[in-house]
């Protein structure tokens, strides 16, 4: 092998983890952002509810039926969330065409998770982060929209 073909190859390498070390530092960055979006809202909805002294408006959110849209894997995710007696009662995907299917399948199992938790504070799925943080981010802008 010659000097030449050598460099070539190692300079590919090196513009490779250049590359996958900035794509790295990107997500964790998206990621720093959405924790800090998801605990904004809650931290909201708590400073309103301990505005409150009517015990019919003791909860978080308002009732109604609201809808989010967030990037997910492969395009937007829009989820519904419907609040009843101020907390959250359903969580439903209303769209997610542009997902893969077999990252879909994985990533929508936390949907029922933001029901019984009460709010988007969940774990992602392992193998399907990008499409379960669509999830949770539609979820968190629906959210936005019931906070009293």
């Amino acid at each position: 092998m010659s000097k030449r073909y050598v460099l070539v190859k190692l300079l590919n390498l090196v513009l490779i983890l250049a590359f996958l070390f900035t794509y790295q530092q990107i997500a964790e960055g998206r990621a720093a952002k959405e924790v800090q979006e998801i605990s904004k809202v809650k931290k909201e909805a708590a400073e309103k509810t301990a505005q409150t002294k009517d015990a019919a408006a003791m909860s978080a959110y308002k009732d109604g039926v609201y809808e989010g849209t967030a990037d997910g894997y492969g395009g937007q995710i829009v989820m519904k969330i419907t609040i009843k007696d101020g907390s959250i009662k359903k969580a439903e995907a209303v769209s997610a065409s542009g997902e893969d299917a077999a990252y879909w399948n994985m990533a929508k199992k936390i949907i029922p998770d933001i029901v019984s938790n009460q709010g988007p504070e969940v774990d992602t799925v392992s193998g399907a982060t990008y499409s379960s943080n669509g999830i949770i981010n539609a979820s968190v802008k629906a959210l936005q929209k019931a906070v009293r």
